[in-house]
Parts: structure tokens; sequence; C-alpha cells
């Protein structure tokens, strides 16, 4: 069993620690200021006994996806507030620290301004992504919610809110950069991104208990991947211009989105669509999207969702095609690196099946069991590790596994 492995958590400490926390709200809570705060401990086994999917493998483990946050806010004014987000997560795939730190400004109800280190707004959940109490999975579907590219970013926002009798409409738009870490099919790539001119549109409808969300997001991106810059150094010097060209990860990321939601007292429904569109041949366009459906039986509730992912192809440059079945050809070492690069890239699809139960033991404390089942419909869709590469004898499998997960989620 493996245990916290990147911060050598406990379950214990982390119960005693937000029990003194919850103890501090308390006591230091004033007009000026405010503490809340979010906690859940996840546990997961992966039935797979050669791949591993979103950290989990054939072991139990609570140190994929357990995290504690406070999320302090200072009211300067009526008008204007500080608020800070202070993460402390549990996998090694994820760096803990300041989250969001950000000023907001509400001159009137209708409209408000923000601007700091911001929650990049690509999906329905990503502001409360971190906060499993807010939705009914333990793990949001993976081929949208882990595909986040850039999570958060620095630059501002505004949003202006109308309300009538029977509609209700918010538009977002924002402009920023973001630098640091880039994600691709659920997996930090080791790689330097910086995505400047940041724009995007969000549009939310509500009518009664139906709700409409659109969003459209862009950015120009320049990456530099450390393991390539080798081959794309060779590649220059030989005068493969078309091969270095193919492997340089700049141009234009946009982003589209489009989700629908109903909610009763007795029955939710929800469904999502995402659309990743590049002008980098390293990234391939991902189109991903799922639907759920759930039922509330008093404090418990159940639902189903499916979700599915699908990479284009990526082509590469022909230039050394000659050589990359010509061992004896000086080039043939240059070619072999070159088109094994392309067989990394993720290409396939992956589709996923699940069956969730969700109890809410408390006003504020929610307990969850989960069972997901995760099929590739076309090979090498990205989320399995290690990957299967183009030229492996068994490319053309389609790999498959079945996740469990508990979990257990806090709001205060």
């Amino acid at each position: 069993m493996r245990i916290y492995s990147g911060m050598a958590l406990t379950s214990a400490a982390m119960l005693t620690g937000l029990n003194m926390i919850a103890a501090d709200v308390c006591a230091n809570t004033s007009d000026r200021f405010e503490l809340s705060g979010f906690a859940r401990l996840v546990g997961g086994y992966l039935d797979s006994h050669q791949q591993t999917v979103e950290g989990y493998e054939n072991s139990f483990a609570l140190d994929q996806q357990s995290l504690l946050a406070l999320q302090p806010t200072w009211h300067l004014s009526d008008q204007l507030a500080l608020t800070a987000q202070l993460l402390a997560h549990s996998s090694d795939s994820r760096r803990s620290g300041v989250e969001w730190l950000y000023l907001s400004w509400q001159p009137e109800p209708a409209w408000q301004f923000r601007a700091g280190k911001l929650r990049t707004p690509f999906f329905s959940f990503s502001d409360s992504l971190d906060v499993g109490y807010s939705y009914p999975w333990i793990t949001p579907p993976v081929q949208l919610y882990n595909s986040l590219l850039f999570p958060t970013f620095k630059g501002a926002n505004a949003s202006y809110t109308w309300s009538g009798p029977d509609l209700a409409v918010q538009l977002e738009g924002l402009y920023g950069y973001y630098k640091g870490d880039v994600v691709m099919a659920g997996s930090r790539i080791d790689a330097q991104t910086e995505v400047s001119n940041m724009t995007g549109f969000n549009l939310n409808l509500s009518r009664n208990n139906l709700r409409l969300r659109l969003s459209w997001n862009s950015g120009d991106n320049h990456t530099e991947i450390a393991r390539l810059q080798p081959l794309q150094d060779a590649l220059q010097q030989t005068g493969m211009d078309d091969s270095y060209n193919s492997l340089q990860a700049d141009g234009k990321i946009q982003v589209y989105g489009a989700g629908l939601s109903y909610e009763d007292v007795s029955s939710f429904y929800r469904a999502e669509w995402v659309k990743i569109d590049t002008e980098m041949d390293l990234a391939p366009q991902l189109t991903s999207w799922y639907a759920s459906a759930g039922q509330l039986f008093g404090r418990w509730s159940g639902h189903l969702t499916f979700a599915r992912s699908s990479y284009s192809s990526a082509t590469p440059a022909d230039e050394l095609a000659a050589f990359r079945d010509d061992p004896a050809s000086p080039l043939y070492p240059l070619a072999a690196g070159y088109y094994q690069a392309y067989a990394n890239i993720p290409r396939g699809g992956l589709d996923s099946y699940t069956l969730g139960l969700r109890w809410d033991f408390r006003l504020n404390m929610a307990l969850k069991a989960e069972l997901t089942e995760l099929r590739e419909h076309n090979p090498h869709s990205g989320f399995f590790s290690p990957a299967v590469a183009m030229d492996d004898s068994s490319s053309n499998v389609k790999q498959r596994a079945t996740l469990y997960q508990i979990g257990w989620e806090w709001v205060f």
C-alpha cells in the first residue's frame, strides 16, 4: 500500500490538522476576515498489472487525489477584497502552494472585476475542481478534466450578471498569460510553457432548473520540451527543416466548450463537450465529452456517467521516411529518433463508464464510492502509462482497466 508518497501525510495527521483548523476558524473570524476551506481523502485501486491510470496501479493508494486547502478572504472595503487559496496536495504530480491569489472589486451587484492568479475557466467545474464536495464524482471525467493544459493563469477577468423573471445571464471575459507546466492526457509533460495573449469569453444562461454554458478560450503558446531538444538540434544541423519544424511546439491554442445541465429535487442530468485545437503538429486536436444522470434518495444519491475522448492523428514529415528502414544509412538513428517521437504522441481515444454512490451523512461532509471502467476505443489514448509505441508489435492493442475508488469530502 502506498500512502502519501509525495508529502508523507497520513490520514490521522490530516484529520488532526483539520480539527485544529476548524477551531482556529471559529476563534479568528471577524467582520473583515473570512476563512473557509475544503479537504478530501481519496483512495483508489487499479486492477491492472501492467498499466497505471491517473497515478493509480494495482495496489491501494491514498496519495493521488487527497488534499487540504484553506481560502482566506480579507474584505478591504465593502467593494474590495483580497482572496487567496493555499493548497496542500498529496500527489507528486501536483504542486502544493498558492493556487489562487487575486484582488476583486465589485462596484455594484451586477459587475465584478478580479485581477491576480485565477482559475482558467475551461470547464463547468473549473473553479471548484479541487472541491470534491461540489460534484457527484470522486474523479470527474478524465477525458475533459485531466486534459487541463494550464489550470490557472495570471491576469484579469470581468463578469456581468443580469437576472430577470425567468432568465439569468452571466457573461465573463478574461485576458492574461500563463507560464509553467503543461498537461496532456492527464500527465504533466517535462516542458516549460509560456502562453501569452490569453483571451476568453464565457456565457452562462439559466432558466428555472436548466443551465447552458458556452465558452471560448485562446492563447499563443510557446513550449520548450527538454527531451526533444537534442533531436531538434540534430535535425536542424542536417538540414531536415520540415522534420525540425514539425517538432516545434509553438502556435495558437483554442479551447471551445459547451455544457448543459438540469437539476431538481430528485434528479440531475449533465452533459459537457470540449474541443482543444492547436496549430502545433505535436499537439493533435482533442475532442471530449460526457453525459451523466443521477438520482437522489434523501441523503443518498447515485449517478451513471459515460465519457469519451478522441485525438486526431499527428502526421510526421516524410523527408526521413527513406532512412527509417535502412540501418546501414548514417541517417538511420536520426530517422528512428524522429519517428519514435511521433510514436509517443497520443492519437487514440478513451471511453469510460462510471457508476457512483454518495452519502451526505453531515451537512458539510460526504462519503463516496465509485467504479470506473476504462476502455480505449482506439489504441494509444495517452491515459494509460506506460504508453504503447506505434512501432511496437502490440501497438494495435486497446488498453482497458477498472478503477475502484472511495472518498471522503469536507467543506468548512
